[in-house]
């Protein structure tokens, strides 16, 4: 079968092999100046990040509770939590929901991150994903952090599978100059697609790849495009044996789910360093107590299936999972019996090698800006401590600017 030049040019692996051609491509192969990567050699250099974004704006009062606070229970007369939360001092207790994080806290594996914001906080959902998505929080950014270390860090691979997001859509996080980052929601996006068609032929991708290295000296781009689908094909090929994968543990639906996947992909030691993966359903605006704790039972629970089946399976001390949300919510409640958008919130960290408790001062009750929460953890030094503790690269390269790294690894 002949496949056209203009199908050629179309080939791509579901979202695995989104490969663009533009005239940059040239450019950047020869001139792109790299971090060092290898910052620190004790530090593996095949550790995994799992970001697990909570989108809406988790409201960290009732996640991270200060359940001895009057200022607390004065401000949310009604949707204060006042019992059957899980303590974790002598102050602060997680959600009712959270019952499998505090397994993973009493077993020294859960860092929980107080009071994460930053400078002049943003309460509009978009720009402040965006500071959270890039690590920028005065000017707008086109790439993400992720993206940015993975450009800058990853060099010397062509594994198509750097970083990964499971879900339909990129975050900005993950937007990178060079490295194209695949979107995908099964294992089943991993085939070739011409003209929106999907096909699992092997004689097909063999003869897509002859015709590519038939042409791949003509110019530069080809020789890029002929590398890229050869490896992404290759990449496919190997992914698609993985069926037989076996969970150890039983995983929650929705963001479970995107773990087990993750799980899987991890398991199969593809190289990829990066994960990414998100839940909606934080923009509490009414009714929060009951839509709340589902949410958080649903991260507690997700989370914790996904460490211990990695566990049982020999990975447990390669990967870290950090949790985030774009801002906390206000201290006050409103009148439809939820919060409205504030500022601070806690940050989570879990992992073999995470070293469990509590890191940051809480924030003040009594001491507020306009009614929200003073942040007291800069997000960044969250960042700073994954890149320079777990990824072992120069923080200061990807982020831009030095932020002192916390104690949790």
């Amino acid at each position: 079968m002949h496949t056209s030049r203009r199908q050629l040019l179309q080939v791509g692996l579901g979202s695995a092999a989104a490969i663009a051609l533009s005239s940059s491509v040239p450019n950047f192969v020869s001139q792109f100046a790299y971090a060092n990567a290898a910052a620190n050699a004790d530090i593996s250099n095949d550790n995994v990040l799992v970001v697990v974004q909570l989108t809406g704006g988790n409201d960290g009062l009732n996640t991270v509770i200060p359940y001895r606070s009057d200022e607390y229970h004065k401000g949310r007369p009604y949707i204060a939590i006042k019992d059957k939360y899980h303590t974790l001092s002598d102050q602060l207790a997680l959600n009712p929901g959270m019952g499998a994080f505090k397994g993973l806290f009493d077993e020294g594996r859960l860092a929980v991150v107080n009071g994460c914001g930053y400078p002049d906080p943003n309460r509009s959902h978009f720009r402040s994903m965006e500071i959270w998505q890039t690590a920028e929080t005065v000017k707008a950014k086109p790439d993400g952090w992720l993206g940015h270390y993975i450009d800058h860090c990853l060099r010397g691979t062509d594994n198509p599978l750097k970083g990964v997001n499971v879900g339909s859509q990129l975050p900005q996080a993950l937007v990178s100059d060079l490295a194209p980052v695949p979107c995908i929601q099964s294992l089943d996006d991993f085939r070739v697609r011409l003209d929106g068609a999907a096909s699992q032929d092997v004689k097909l991708e063999e003869e897509i790849i002859r015709q590519l290295n038939e042409v791949r000296n003509q110019t530069p781009s080809l020789q890029f495009l002929s590398r890229q689908a050869t490896n992404a094909i290759i990449t496919a090929d190997n992914l698609r044996k993985l069926q037989a994968y076996k969970p150890d543990v039983t995983y929650p639906y929705g963001l479970g789910k995107q773990l087990q996947l993750i799980a899987q992909l991890i398991d199969a030691n593809m190289g990829t360093r990066i994960f990414y993966c998100q839940i909606g359903g934080f923009d509490t605006h009414a009714n929060q107590p009951s839509q709340h704790q589902y949410q958080l039972n649903q991260v507690s629970e997700s989370i914790a299936a996904f460490y211990k089946d990695l566990a049982a399976k020999g990975h447990g001390e390669k990967v870290a999972v950090m949790c985030f949300s774009e801002f906390g919510r206000r201290v006050a409640q409103n009148n439809s019996n939820g919060t409205d958008h504030g500022t601070a919130a806690p940050m989570f960290v879990v992992g073999g090698k995470v070293k469990g408790g509590l890191y940051g001062a809480y924030p003040s009750l009594s001491d507020l800006d306009s009614g929200d929460l003073k942040y007291t953890t800069d997000f960044r030094r969250v960042y700073a401590t994954l890149l320079d503790k777990w990824l072992n690269v120069n923080s200061a390269e990807v982020l831009g600017n030095r932020f002192e790294p916390m104690m949790f690894l």
